[in-house]
């Protein structure tokens, strides 16, 4: 049964660790109760918002006037084997942290590059997340969806992907099938241990942030014009533009999401001016 708080502070659920509150809050285990809360929300006339580890995400400081489902409780995953593929069938809900360790310790390889991440694998299919040359939608083999009253399993060929965009707009993720690679424990584990490294060391994993602000592309960096710009360490308010990355920007204490935002914006008018380029936010604001 699904049960809702009223009033719940967002900033607890963002990685940003900033926002207004929800309206009306709940959790929920499985895709049926995910269903029922997502049938409660119309039956009051509300709009709702479905929440993973809040990663990449907004909240405006005005609050969000609709319910708001974590699926962060809903961490179901199975395994089949064959051959040297395994496949992974996995909830929206699983925290990839939970699916890189199970994949180490059973010695199942592909999604490395994704260790350290701090988000779902619904929220990562949702953005299409990505790094180091790899994204998640090289490993999916079908996204099962809520849409129109309906659970559809989408294919991945059937979904129109792209980058940093799962091509999932208006649908709800409930889970996802994922074809790997068998491989050995202390393979796999090196290689989730050395891209965690480059994160510590590239990025300012000690503040809130969500990740990289802007999204890049063969021909634009953008951490590499915001730096050349001289625009590290810039602050509006709490939000400051990372010293120690120029693609992030972090809460260094108290930070509004008007803070952010305002910040977001000097960066775009300032390296638009400079250089004629339009960054692109990957951040999504909830509305």
């Amino acid at each position: 049964m699904v049960v809702l708080k009223s009033y719940e502070p967002m900033k607890n659920h963002l990685s940003f660790a900033c926002g207004g509150y929800a309206k009306f809050f709940c959790e929920v285990k499985n895709i049926n109760e995910l269903i029922e809360a997502i049938k409660l929300a119309k039956k009051l006339r509300r709009k709702f918002f479905v929440l993973g580890k809040g990663t990449n995400l907004l909240c405006p400081d005005e609050g969000y006037n609709g319910v708001v489902i974590s699926t962060r409780k809903m961490q179901n995953i199975s395994l089949t084997k064959y051959n040297e593929k395994v496949f992974v069938e996995a909830d929206a809900g699983v925290d990839l942290f939970k699916i890189n360790k199970l994949l180490a310790e059973l010695g199942i390889s592909g999604l490395e590059w994704s260790y350290g991440i701090p988000g779902t694998l619904g929220g990562a299919i949702f953005m299409n997340a990505g790094a180091y040359g790899h994204e998640i939608f090289e490993f999916v083999s079908y996204v099962d969806i809520y849409y129109r009253g309906k659970i559809k399993r989408l294919k991945k060929e059937k979904i129109n992907f792209s980058y940093r965009n799962g091509g999932l707009n208006g649908k709800i993720i409930l889970s996802a099938g994922l074809m790997l690679t068998s491989n050995k424990f202390e393979a796999v584990k090196e290689k989730q241990l050395s891209f965690m490294k480059k994160r510590i060391e590239t990025q300012p994993l000690n503040y809130p942030n969500a990740g990289s602000i802007f999204k890049r592309n063969e021909k634009i960096i953008p951490a590499q014009i915001i730096d050349k710009l001289g625009l590290k360490g810039v602050i509006i308010g709490g939000a400051k533009v990372s010293e120690k990355h120029a693609g992030f920007i972090v809460n260094i204490g108290n930070a509004t999401t008007k803070n952010i935002l305002d910040l977001i914006d000097l960066i775009q008018k300032k390296v638009y001016d400079a250089t004629k380029i339009k960054l692109e936010p990957e951040i999504k604001i909830m509305k």
